[in-house]
């Protein structure tokens, strides 16, 4: 009996992708523009990342392959509006921060909780 009714809130959940996604990506947006630890280049890999990648169900942003983001992958993210050497370097300092995690198969994940705590 449980099975239509977590299939019929799938369903719902795929119509409102959309309307979750442009939420999700307004609150991120907040939060990096608030952040006055973020240095310009962080913020442009940030805000480069929001554009192309994908979220998780629960609602983190999933980026398949951030060697993209200075040319480095062959992947459907272009390369970052910055110099290979520069886009590198905001990722490493991202890491260390802990805003960008590492996940499975060379993916990475944004960890909203230290974006929201950067911005407070």
């Amino acid at each position: 009996m449980s099975g239509p009714v977590s299939d019929g809130r799938k369903r719902d959940l795929s119509r409102l992708t959309p309307e979750l996604r442009a939420a999700l990506v307004a609150e991120l947006t907040s939060l990096i523009e608030r952040a006055a630890a973020l240095t310009p280049d962080e913020i442009t890999v940030l805000l480069h990342l929001l554009a192309y990648a994908g979220f998780s169900g629960d609602g983190v942003l999933v980026v398949p392959e951030l060697s993209a983001l200075w040319g480095g992958a062959d992947s459907y993210i272009p390369a970052a509006h910055l110099p290979p050497d520069r886009a590198r370097a905001a990722v490493k300092i991202l890491r260390r921060r802990g805003v960008l995690k590492d996940a499975e198969h060379g993916a990475a994940l944004v960890d909203n909780l230290v974006l929201r705590a950067l911005a407070e």
